[in-house]
């Protein structure tokens, strides 16, 4: 049953964070996805471009090592956490409440969008200029510091759990057709 796209479902998911030993995110999201309340879980990728001796290649990446969001409803039993090779911990506010809020539920709200990989963006060159058309490029727009052209890639400072990293999100540039030029 997939109850992601169970809309009754979706509108009430609680999103959440699990510390786990760093290499052990992919086992960890497999593991927890398949405890009860548990909708949906991601250690966060993204797609990296390579150029080695004139031939590029894509590769998907961890961004946030050692952390695996998920998307839940509000009863979880945390206590099967234990019994998960590479798990520490449940990100809680103090009070005990796992409940991402804030920048923080902005951020995983945008990763699971995306399913966890933070892909390829579609961008537009006007001129000397990059705008982003599509993707999660797009998505992160405002915090997007530094644009590298030549190797199609866009800087932007993430922030989740009060501290800020630094990555390189690529894009592909694309042609604009004929609707798109009328848009502008």
């Amino acid at each position: 049953m997939d109850n992601y796209n169970d809309c009754s479902t979706k509108n009430n998911l609680k999103y959440g964070c699990i510390f786990c030993k760093t290499g052990k995110e992919n086992s960890v999201a497999e593991a927890i996805e398949s405890m009860e309340g548990i909708v949906r879980a991601r250690a966060v990728k993204q797609t990296k471009r390579y150029t080695q001796r004139g031939i590029v290649s894509l590769e998907d990446h961890i961004v946030i090592k050692g952390c695996v969001f998920f998307e839940a409803n509000e009863k979880v039993a945390f206590q099967n956490l234990l019994l998960i090779e590479g798990f520490l911990s449940v990100l809680t506010d103090g009070a005990g409440d796992w409940q991402l809020k804030g920048d923080d539920l902005v951020y995983v709200k945008i990763v699971m969008k995306y399913d966890g990989l933070i892909g390829l963006s579609k961008a537009y060159k006007i001129g000397d200029h990059i705008q982003i058309a599509e993707g999660p490029l797009k998505d992160f727009e405002g915090q997007i510091t530094k644009i590298d052209k030549r190797n199609h890639s866009g800087q932007v400072t993430l922030y989740f759990n009060n501290q800020s990293k630094k990555v390189w999100l690529c894009f592909d540039i694309i042609q604009k057709s004929v609707a798109d030029e009328q848009d502008i």
